[in-house]
């Protein structure tokens, strides 16, 4: 048995030195950081774009009666039995988005048009931006007629 008086600062140093964290605790405490750092930054980038989208939509909403009136009008100033001139990419009131309109007689033989309308945003046509198809006549205030 060892007297009290054996043991050496030099022991007793490397004791309390062992009372920090290892390496592979540091590492794992690091990962776990890491991967919730990464769900935080995912889950922002996901907001962010969400609002984004929100804020086009609601854009959208304000562009779409633009659209039918721009159809309209060019309806009402095609010459009588002449086809109305198409739409490409006509400027908004709404920064960035553009409207697209292509017309063809209707199926029906009567004296409508049918206008096919695309909304586009940047230059790039939106999914939501495609209005159904719209049977216009000419406006009975037309006083050409």
């Amino acid at each position: 048995m060892r007297a009290p008086a054996d043991r050496s600062p030099h022991r007793r140093r490397r004791v309390r030195g062992r009372a920090g964290f290892t390496l592979l605790e540091v590492m794992i405490a690091m990962t776990l950081l890491l991967i919730g750092g990464v769900s935080i930054l995912s889950v922002f980038s996901l907001a962010v774009s969400h609002r984004v989208e929100r804020d086009v939509e609601a854009r959208l909403d304000v562009v779409r009666p633009l659209a039918r009136t721009l159809a309209q009008e060019a309806v009402d100033a095609a010459p009588a039995g002449k086809p109305p001139e198409p739409i490409v990419d006509a400027p908004t009131g709404q920064t960035g988005f553009t409207v697209s309109v292509r017309f063809v007689r209707s199926p029906n033989d009567d004296p409508a048009w049918v206008a096919s309308i695309s909304i586009a945003y940047m230059g790039t046509p939106l999914r939501n931006g495609f209005l159904p198809p719209l049977w216009l006549h000419r406006s009975t205030l037309d006083r050409a007629r």
